[in-house]
């Protein structure tokens, strides 16, 4: 690589939520056995039970453990999950033991995403009442906060949002505003998965408008609803494990660039030209194809004629993903054709830490001589920090 980073922002890894996490905060008198809790299966691991109803493994898609210095490394079934708490690495779930693992990977901040399936797999179970899921999304959200804490602007907080009710959002962005401490906001590309209305709705302008007013960007991670469709029962069954979550890799950026379709062609962009959104976890390959076909496609069908607020602009999909989107990358090598058209100031670094596809360790170096090598450093700088500092708000210690 020609040049080192300054900082490492890594721009999606994930937070094992802890046992007591609902408990210690939702009321028993008032849920009852709503309250996510913890029970172990025997001879399979520990899982989130909701009412009596298993809904998730404690672990997500975690895969390490403590070696002999007490470092994290994937475990000795890997890729099978580690599925209980004893086993698990702490820095899965305890934040002091992950600003150790920041500080030996060189890294200075990362983003803190949900390890559940908050905006896939409905964690709360469908059919509760709405009041209730918000009032755990909240509990979520209040845990998130209280544990990017112990090292601020280093763990970067991402608050969930009530993907069931447009004004709970607006309430739960005004709320979070409010308290402080928080670098984004996620929730479902695919409401209408969620028997919601489509993100194109007007339904969600006045989220889009409290979220803009915020300064947090809106992230769409990878798997937004769709997880059923590539990891089921059915498909582990005839398939096998390593050939589903393979296929996973694959096909969760395919349902991502459906939703950022949708988003391109919302006129959300035009609306809210200050509010930042950002494609996590699921590469960038797909979107250069994306961005190519709807440029053709909107010349070819003048699509301001239906959505005049495209009219104004005299832009092009492409010019609102520059101006407002962003993607980030783990694997794939970046070349100057697809910094030509995604945008420079577009792309991110993440390591996904703790899942299944993660980069750890003596592996973070190596991919970024893989992705970034022979780049100029202005554009490493940009792509391993510069950007993520910017879309998230993240103050540095030291001006570059």
């Amino acid at each position: 690589m020609t040049a080192t980073p300054t900082f490492i922002i890594d721009s999606d890894s994930h937070v094992v939520e802890p046992r007591d996490l609902w408990s210690s905060r939702m009321s028993k008198k008032k849920w009852g056995d709503l309250i996510p809790e913890v029970r172990s299966v025997k001879g399979e691991g520990e899982f989130w039970f909701v009412r009596g109803q298993r809904l998730w493994d404690v672990n997500g898609a975690g895969v390490m453990v403590s070696d002999a210095d007490g470092k994290p490394v994937r475990n000795a079934d890997y890729p099978q999950f580690v599925n209980t708490f004893d086993e698990m690495h702490p820095a899965e779930y305890d934040a002091k033991e992950r600003v150790k693992v920041l500080d030996e990977y060189g890294i200075y901040a990362a983003t803190l995403f949900p390890n559940l399936g908050f905006v896939s797999a409905d964690v709360y179970g469908r059919g509760n009442p709405a009041e209730y899921k918000t009032a755990a999304l909240q509990a979520y959200n209040d845990y998130i906060g209280e544990w990017a804490s112990e090292a601020p602007g280093r763990l970067l907080a991402m608050a969930c949002l009530p993907y069931w009710d447009a004004d709970a959002a607006v309430a739960e962005i005004e709320r979070l505003a409010e308290k402080g401490g928080y670098h984004g906001l996620v929730t479902t590309g695919m409401p209408q998965l969620h028997s919601m209305p489509v993100l194109t709705s007007h339904y969600w302008d006045n989220m889009w408008a409290a979220a803009q007013d915020s300064g947090l960007s809106i992230n769409f991670h990878v798997g937004g609803g769709n997880v059923s469709d590539w990891v089921n029962e059915e498909r582990l069954e005839v398939e096998g494990f390593r050939v589903c979550f393979t296929r996973a890799i694959t096909g969760g950026p395919q349902y991502a660039g459906i939703t950022l379709n949708d988003l391109l062609m919302s006129g959300v962009l035009p609306r809210y030209p200050r509010l930042k959104f950002v494609m996590t976890e699921s590469g960038f390959g797909h979107i250069t194809f994306c961005l190519e076909a709807l440029d053709y496609a909107f010349k070819k069908m003048e699509v301001w004629k239906d959505r005049p607020e495209f009219e104004k602009d005299g832009m092009l999909p492409s010019d609102y993903f520059k101006r407002q989107v962003y993607a980030n990358f783990w694997f794939e090598e970046v070349t100057p054709w697809h910094l030509e058209r995604l945008g420079e100031d577009n792309l991110m670094f993440e390591t996904d830490f703790p899942h299944t596809t993660s980069i750890i360790g003596d592996e973070i170096p190596a991919a970024l001589e893989h992705c970034l090598g022979g780049l100029p450093d202005d554009v490493v700088q940009k792509l391993t920090w510069k950007n993520a500092a910017n879309v998230y708000n993240v103050d540095l210690p030291v001006a570059s």
